[in-house]
């Protein structure tokens, strides 16, 4: 790993760290002491940063809220045909679950972290709401470009498609990662998701 001096580079550091333990261990068997050994720290130098394993944990997942917006502007189509933007869109998005199913468990697992903590319940509503936007927004760009409207609000339209795509990620991390399966369902969600917005 390379080092570095700056306290902004430290502490993304320290997150790139916390998120191989997270994603090599799991959860359960995080500690701040093999964090700090994977991003070659003290454990003193942990606390400094990030104060407790809480508050570590919690930026993990801001930052997993981040990579997930950078992945979702990725895939914003360019066709000017709706149908196929919206398919390529989800297809885009579905990509990097299959490229990296170990992120999707990590996220679940630091969401239901964050929910079992009344103090911290606010974050796991903080990121499907920043979920939600991230989609909307994309919706409503794909449809301007198409020049159509839409059957129902991008907002609704936005949670079913964030529900439909939660649901197959725990199909496919919890059934063998069977990436036939998940490609059959996946085009059942698009259509789907097309045909509720045509109404």
């Amino acid at each position: 790993m390379t080092r570095t001096t700056t306290a902004a580079g430290r502490r993304a550091d320290i997150l790139a760290a916390t998120l191989r333990v997270i994603a090599r261990e799991g959860l359960a068997e995080t500690t701040t002491r093999k964090i700090a050994a994977e991003a070659e720290v003290n454990q003193a130098t942990l606390r400094y940063y990030f104060g407790s394993k809480d508050e570590l944990l919690f930026a993990v997942l801001q930052e997993m809220m981040h990579m997930t917006g950078e992945v979702v502007q990725a895939g914003i189509s360019s066709s000017n045909e709706l149908n196929k933007a919206i398919a390529e869109s989800i297809r885009a998005f579905w990509q990097h679950v299959e490229e990296a199913p170990e992120l999707q468990v990590m996220q679940y697992e630091l969401t239901l972290y964050a929910l079992r903590h009344p103090e911290s319940a606010w974050l796991a509503k903080q990121q499907y709401d920043g979920y939600s936007a991230l989609v909307e927004t994309l919706l409503a760009q794909n449809f301007a470009t198409a020049g159509q409207p839409c059957a129902i609000s991008f907002a609704e339209l936005a949670r079913f498609v964030i529900a439909g795509l939660d649901g197959l990620i725990l199909q496919f991390i919890s059934n063998g990662r069977d990436t036939v399966q998940a490609h059959r369902d996946l085009d059942h969600l698009i259509h789907a998701v097309i045909a509720l917005a045509e109404g």
